[in-house]
């Protein structure tokens, strides 16, 4: 069965790659916000009769950025998915390396809502066939779906960014005790007698305030941290001052989905971190890991 790509706005460079990678004909989309706030978008096409009945893959990233927030990425997956449901695809995948409301997974204070659940529950009710996501903070809120979901996994990519970068004596530090099984699993792409160890993080529920304190031996060592999403860079941005303070050489700030909020650039270099490495499922200057031939893989 042939397959199109439809290129979303938020992952125009990804979607480009992904298409390249899989040897498939792309279709961009023409994007504008009325004078009221609400979404405008259509498939940048004239005849419709060349998806009837194709395999129809749609990259659409949901991460925040100067022209666009979550909410209107939201909105332009959901008018996508419906214009090619309107013409009558044979199949409807759905590439969306990074979910927006995803961390909203739990009940921290009374009258909250468990968001990251309706929001796959909005995408379930439009009949999709696949969904692929990466690195999704909390992989079992994908039970909410009844297609064929699939968290790829980005660590590999990102370890082997890192060792080109010639980092030595390498120890990886979890930004939290909560993230210790990923910094593990994340370990193992640099050698198996790679140390991994944490700082004690406090956060108020309330303010969003965090604490951080610890003392790691890591004098001399070049300590990696990775999380699965930067958003203001605080937590990242105190673990680096810490591994510091600790004695470590170069510091590497890691994430998946970089997404680079407010001050975080100036917060993680101030700090004293060496480099930030984010992938392309956030387009932006420190996206310097492509998901491209990854998700490819899943989709070939």
């Amino acid at each position: 069965m042939l397959k199109y790509l439809i290129v979303g706005p938020a992952s125009q460079m990804l979607g480009i790659k992904i298409a390249n990678e899989l040897g498939i004909p792309h279709i961009n989309t023409e994007f504008k916000k009325f004078p009221d706030g609400e979404n405008y978008l259509r498939l940048n096409l004239e005849d419709e009769t060349i998806l009837e009945g194709k395999e129809i893959i749609i990259v659409q990233s949901m991460g925040p950025s100067a022209s666009r927030d979550q909410n209107a990425r939201l909105i332009e997956l959901f008018i996508m998915i419906d214009a090619v449901k309107r013409i009558g695809v044979a199949k409807i995948i759905l590439v969306v390396p990074y979910l927006a409301y995803a961390r909203q997974d739990k009940i921290f204070r009374p009258g909250e809502s468990e968001f990251a659940k309706v929001v796959l529950q909005m995408i379930n009710s439009m009949e999709i066939d696949e969904l692929f996501v990466v690195d999704i903070h909390n992989p079992t809120v994908l039970e909410e779906l009844t297609c064929k979901a699939v968290n790829i996994d980005s660590m590999k990519i990102l370890a082997d960014y890192i060792k080109s970068l010639g980092a030595k004596n390498i120890v990886v530090v979890s930004p939290d005790k909560g993230a210790i099984e990923r910094s593990k699993a994340f370990a193992k792409h640099f050698g198996e007698d790679v140390t991994v160890d944490f700082f004690e993080k406090k956060r108020d529920v309330k303010t969003g305030d965090i604490t951080m304190s610890g003392k790691l031996s890591l004098k001399n060592k070049d300590v990696v941290i990775a999380d699965d999403i930067i958003a203001t860079g605080g937590t990242m941005s105190k673990a680096i001052k810490l591994s510091k303070e600790n004695g470590a050489n170069k510091v590497y700030a890691a994430a998946t989905h970089a997404l680079m909020l407010q001050n975080a650039k100036y917060r993680i270099l101030a700090a004293g971190g060496d480099e930030i490495i984010g992938t392309d499922s956030i387009d932006n200057e420190v996206s310097k890991v492509s998901l491209a031939k990854v998700i490819s893989d899943y989709l070939k």
